[in-house]
């Protein structure tokens, strides 16, 4: 699990932040909205291998606007068929992508 701290937006919605995802990154990669039980918003799917979910978290205590995200596969059958370890490698050029992309993004500044 990764996070990556952007300018503190209090008023960027999680539908908001998958729009601007989709934006950028379909029809290369497919957004799509998470299922699973740890708690993410969307995910940023390559193929049924490799997956970015990610979740936008707000502090307004602390003034602070978030993206908490961590490759997968996004296929139960993947997941079952791949180790965790080989699953690093294989999703660790998405979640470059995907962090370069929050690090430009002038939404999120």
């Amino acid at each position: 699990m990764a996070v990556k701290e952007i300018a503190y937006k209090p008023e960027l919605t999680k539908e908001q932040a998958e729009e601007i995802f989709r934006g950028h990154f379909e029809p290369k990669y497919q957004i799509e909205h998470w299922r699973g039980v740890v708690p993410r918003d969307f995910m940023v799917t390559k193929n049924p291998w490799v997956a970015v979910a990610l979740k936008l978290e707000q502090d307004e205590n602390a003034q602070k606007t978030k993206f908490v995200y961590a490759g997968l596969a996004p296929r139960w059958w993947a997941r079952a068929m791949m180790g965790t370890l080989l699953g690093v490698f294989l999703w660790q050029g998405l979640t470059k992508e995907i962090e370069a992309f929050i690090d430009s993004a002038p939404e999120f500044r």
